[in-house]
């Protein structure tokens, strides 16, 4: 099934996370997205926990019972990465703007992944946001290694630049690889209960005996079987002369494979068809087009603390408009947008606003409307 990683939401009382509570997931790889939600200062801390305690487990990681070890459990424990709601949110106001200033056009997949994440959010009185990445490290085995690539991530969102453009661009090709998979709550309500028991979480990191096997290890049945069926083949060819009965000797080892597969190995069957009934569901539910990822590095409207007004022609508007001050959002032209606010005297207006020719007026909508989503499901 793939070493999966999963972004969920719990109450603040819940210490446990399970497949019940996921919000996203991902197979063999970190999905971007999810790392608006942490600051600076969340990664330093879990990387700081993470490395402490490898450091106690790391003289005996070539003992064959370290999973037996208090050393190991710790290990196992400094996985858990969660995340207060408060803190998530606030981190999430100031990453949207700066990101999508420069990449405009991640705007649509953003708002509908925000969309999801509040079907989970707003069931809880006080939210955590928990990232179980820990099949993750199986990939390298190296901590180092592995919140290499956390941090990478986090960057994206710290300080957006051109050369980021080659990797939103290679997200953005597949959103499943720039959101991860929607698990929304109506769904996670209704879930197979044979789907949901075939994806449960892993409750420790990986053993590192299994991590560090070879692959040859792994293909030597398929390298042992065609050397059988050879070895078959000119045996009863030579000794038959008999075209038929090598083929025939040729095939019987194959035979014998289909056969114990059929018998003992129904579960891997099973496993290896839930995983692409739900890789054909991911495909079938992308409801965008490919994005063409490009850095602007012009003026935008849209800054930290709301849209920027500067342009118009109102000059009793004030420098910005605050994001929970806009009400609704449309397009007028392909560079220009009118935003609906609310105001004191009279209580509802609205504020046209020219665009940059470089910028298209479909995204900086879909910008303003995650935005403003961000903001409400911080309230």
């Amino acid at each position: 099934m793939g070493n999966r990683t999963f972004l969920g939401v719990t109450n603040a009382d819940t210490d446990s996370f399970d497949y019940e509570n996921t919000a996203f997931e991902t197979n063999n790889f970190l999905a971007p997205v999810w790392f608006c939600l942490v600051s600076k200062e969340q990664f330093q801390r879990y990387s700081g926990q993470l490395m402490q305690a490898w450091s106690k487990i790391q003289p005996y990681i070539d003992q064959p019972d370290v999973e037996d070890l208090p050393e190991w459990e710790c290990f196992s424990k400094a996985f858990q990465w969660q995340i207060p709601w408060a803190d998530a949110a606030e981190q999430l106001r100031l990453s949207l703007p700066g990101t999508l200033a420069h990449f405009p056009s991640l705007a649509a997949p953003l708002h509908e992944w925000l969309e999801n994440l509040s079907t989970h959010v707003q069931q809880y009185s006080a939210a955590v946001i928990h990232l179980e990445l820990s099949q993750y490290f199986s990939f390298t085995g190296d901590p180092v290694l592995y919140l290499k690539d956390i941090e990478e991530y986090v960057t994206l969102w710290q300080s957006p630049h051109p050369s980021q453009e080659k990797v939103w661009q290679g997200a953005a090709d597949n959103f499943y690889m720039l959101n991860g998979e929607h698990l929304p709550w109506r769904e996670r309500v209704i879930a197979q209960p044979e789907q949901a028991s075939e994806i449960q979480l892993a409750q420790s990191i990986p053993s590192t005996s299994e991590k560090r096997q070879p692959k040859w290890q792994q293909e030597l049945y398929i390298w042992l079987l065609a050397i059988l069926s050879a070895a078959l083949f000119l045996i009863v060819y030579v000794n038959t002369s008999s075209g038929w009965l090598a083929v025939l000797g040729f095939l019987i080892p194959s035979m014998f494979i289909v056969l114990w597969n059929m018998i003992f190995g129904p579960q891997k069957n099973v496993r290896h068809l839930l995983e692409t009934t739900t890789t054909l569901r991911k495909n079938s539910t992308l409801s965008y087009a490919t994005l063409r990822i490009e850095y602007f590095d012009g003026r935008s409207p849209i800054g930290v603390n709301g849209m920027e007004t500067s342009s118009s022609e109102d000059k009793s508007l004030p420098d910005f408009i605050p994001w929970l001050q806009i009400m609704q959002t449309k397009v007028l032209s392909s560079h220009e947008v009118e935003l609906m606010i609310s105001t004191k005297n009279p209580p509802i207006s609205t504020l046209q606003l020219h665009l940059d020719d470089q910028l298209v007026a479909t995204d900086i909508v879909s910008a303003v409307n995650a935005i403003v989503l961000a903001h409400k499901m911080s309230v």
